[in-house]
């Protein structure tokens, strides 16, 4: 019998960050397992932690004892556990702040969602003669009719609260424990059935079942091309995962596309999907969770944090549109949603398949040397092809005195569009009214006081904002460092072009979506509906209209400036821009009209604008591998960001330079990049200074950096400077 038990403490702090050892009393020994939830002392207090191990023996001593198990149901399973511990090592981040990543606050604080129940009518209530009581009559006939319903169902369908209390105190109605999906099951969809798959879908779909059967873990890439059908190689393939009784997790990348996956998903799965995404509410969040956790949902569809679904016996781990820079975790842990999924998959010994019309350079260049296996499918499952993109050089619109955001180009297809009432899409990487505001006379830029950011106007509130830290500011109307009166508004925002299309066509309905018009939790889909339903000729909107949706009726895409990505301090800037611009075409000809795409830049000859306009992924992969593999950056090297940030300019770059210094001896052969002042060196007041680390495996030093950082932690004095490390960071700004 184990009589001790190694345990992380619940308190998100580094002093606590490391486990502690604790006696199991005699009358707990039965009880405590692995993950299980416990209350134990700590100073001269009592806290909670979690058992992450059970031990015979220990060398440490004195040993406090185990007070007392706060939840009698363990919270993580032993996959859990490990997955805990990879977590926190790969990515730098305290076990705790990893735990609380992966299971819901609910279920931490032990308030898990009560078991559903349903009303039928009892024995007695069918035999008892209500003809007296027509109100009970009706909710009985309505049982009796219609079988058991859940309460809020009963109500909805028009039985009082009052009656039903009444039925319940004669002993005419009783509660049986159900299923949430019976319990949620107000608007079944009806089951749609599977398409007939073309050769190179059918191609796809093979080698992804006989990767499945030999039960092996597995990863693969499917290239395809917007339009060629890769949702339903997904859903087929999950549909083969569920017939060898595993279960299937299916990532998307953004919540703008869960209305459309939710529908496609749940009629082809009728009753098995449970969908996780941050827009639910903490008791719908719990709903969900318990389904997965007891085995009911069997698909589970969700966005970058589903990849923690407590499922079990997973057969396939899908991730769509696997480039997107959301599955990428901003706050600690920072992982990423492709690595973990590979963690899993290769613990459950299932498949991970990455789908993608413009794959990472990263999974892309694995499938390359064939470390992944690589599918493509270069074919549109409609006879519609690939859209011709026309790229117009904004510099020669000014030169020809044309100085509209809108090229004249771009306005004659659009009036084409309005006239055959078609549908457009217009993207700009930018939300608000303007880029920045600028002085003619003496060229001062009105910036962000706290942030090294210009300020972005919004003109429906007749405001300058930072979108750094929220400082606001009225719009200036002379000049704050000259008093010139030539101020001028640069760079297009989504508001901006919203307010031009309202001059231009005050006739036409649009929907502008971005970060401003879409806060509430149903925005996303209320707009995808109204567009899907033509309820809105134009569609007004950011990235989240560039992925994804399926507008058969769009004809026309522009992009109204493509060039806000390349002028970021990035190396992956091209990259992002390529696929940015790839996926956007991709929006239009979906439908038997056809469509095209204008894209509006000042860089016409950039060969990631140039390679997107001619749908050619291979000649970007080409030309941009290449200089990755000539200044070493991922996927041949990996990155350790080191980023110091603090209210004192001096103290910051004090304790930036003393971290360098003791990693110096510990990184090997890897190069050392800094310190040096981030791209944004100032936001909300605190000075921001990075160290950056590029080597080839930098996962083998994971320990000696592991101990530095401890060090710096345990400096004293300490340091009044946050530091945050982050593993392959995909934006350095």
């Amino acid at each position: 019998m184990h009589q001790y038990a190694e345990i992380i403490i619940d308190l998100v702090s580094n002093a606590v960050d490391q486990p502690f050892h604790y006696r199991i009393p005699p009358e707990l020994r039965a009880k405590i397992v692995p993950g299980i939830k416990v209350k134990v002392p700590l100073g001269n207090r009592q806290t909670e932690g979690y058992v992450l191990r059970l031990l015979k023996k220990t060398s440490i001593e004195p040993l406090r004892d185990i007070i007392a198990i706060s939840d009698p149901e363990p919270l993580l399973t032993v996959e859990q556990l490990s997955l805990l511990s990879w977590l926190s090592n790969r990515y730098y981040c305290r076990k705790i702040d990893a735990l609380n990543a992966m299971v819901p606050a609910s279920f931490r604080q032990g308030k898990r969602p009560k078991k559903p129940q349903l009303i039928k009518v009892s024995d007695l209530g069918a035999k008892f003669d209500l003809s007296r009581a027509p109100a009970q009559k009706e909710a009985i006939d309505l049982l009796l009719s219609k079988g058991p319903y859940s309460r809020k169902k009963l109500e909805e369908a028009g039985v009082s609260a009052s009656t039903i209390r009444t039925l319940e105190k004669r002993g005419l109605i009783e509660y049986i424990s159900s299923t949430y999906t019976q319990v949620n099951n107000k608007e079944q969809k009806s089951q749609t059935l599977p398409h007939e798959l073309h050769e190179e879908q059918a191609n796809c779909f093979n080698h992804i079942g006989e990767a499945m059967r030999q039960k092996r873990p597995r990863r693969i890439l499917l290239h395809g091309i917007t339009a060629s059908g890769k949702t339903e190689v997904y859903m087929q393939s999950i549909a083969a995962c569920l017939e060898k009784k595993e279960t299937a997790l299916v990532l998307v990348p953004e919540i703008a596309l869960t209305p459309q996956m939710i529908d496609h998903f749940e009629g082809r799965f009728p009753g098995k999907v449970s969908v996780l995404h941050s827009r639910l509410t903490p008791a719908e969040k719990a709903r969900h969770w318990e389904m997965i956790k007891s085995g009911e949902a069997k698909v589970v569809l969700g966005a970058r944090s589903a990849v923690f679904a407590p499922l079990k016996h997973i057969g396939l781990i899908v991730i769509d549109e696997e480039h997107e820079t959301t599955y990428k975790q901003e706050e600690a842990p920072r992982y990423h949603a492709r690595d973990v999924a590979w963690w899993r998959a290769r613990y459950h010994r299932a498949v991970l398949l990455l789908g993608s019309a413009t794959p990472s350079l990263e999974s892309y260049y694995r499938a390359t040397e064939r470390e992944d296996l690589l599918l493509s499918m270069s074919a549109r499952v409609t006879p519609i092809q690939l859209p011709p993109v026309q790229i117009v050089d904004m510099r020669r619109e000014l030169k020809e005195n044309h100085r509209k955001i809108f090229s004249r180009m771009l306005l004659e297809e659009l009036e084409g569009v309005i006239e055959r009432d078609e549908q457009a899409l217009l993207f700009i990487n930018r939300r608000g009214f303007a880029g920045f505001v600028l002085c003619r006379e003496c060229g001062y830029v009105v910036r962000c006081p706290s942030c090294d950011v210009s300020l972005t106007l919004h003109l429906d509130r007749q405001l300058m904002c930072c979108h750094y830290c929220g400082h606001e500011s009225a719009v200036p109307q002379t000049c704050p460092d000259c008093g010139g009166i030539k101020i001028r508004y640069f760079s297009a925002g989504t508001q901006r072009v919203e307010d031009e299309i309202k001059k231009l066509y005050p006739q036409v309905s649009l929907i502008r979506m971005d970060s401003d018009t879409t806060t509430s939790r149903q925005a996303h889909s209320r707009y995808y509906r109204q567009f899907r339903e033509r309820k809105a000729s134009i569609l007004i909107g950011t990235q989240m209209i560039a992925k994804g949706f399926d507008f058969p009726d769009v004809t026309l895409v522009g992009v109204v400036a493509a060039d806000t990505a390349l002028n970021l301090p990035d190396f992956r800037a091209p990259e992002r821009t390529f696929q940015l611009l790839t996926q956007v075409a991709g929006r239009t000809a979906r439908g038997e009209q056809g469509g095209k795409v204008i894209v509006q830049t000042y860089h016409p000859s950039h060969y990631s604008i140039l390679a997107a306009a001619a749908h050619d992924y291979h000649s970007f992969f080409e030309e941009e591998i290449e200089k990755r593999r000539q200044l070493s950056y991922p996927p041949f090297t990996d990155l350790i960001r080191f980023l110091f940030s603090g209210s004192d300019e001096k103290l910051v770059f004090e304790a930036a330079s003393w971290m360098t210094a003791m990693l110096e001896p510990a990184v090997g052969a890897a190069e050392m990049l800094g310190p040096a002042p981030a791209s944004l060196y100032r936001i909300k007041d605190m000075y921001r200074v990075q160290t950056v680390l590029k080597g080839e495996g930098l996962t083998r030093i994971t320990p000696k950096v592991k101990k530095v950082i401890r060090e710096y932690h345990s400096h004293k004095p300490s340091w009044p400077v946050r530091m945050t490390v982050d593993f392959n960071p995909l934006v350095v700004l």
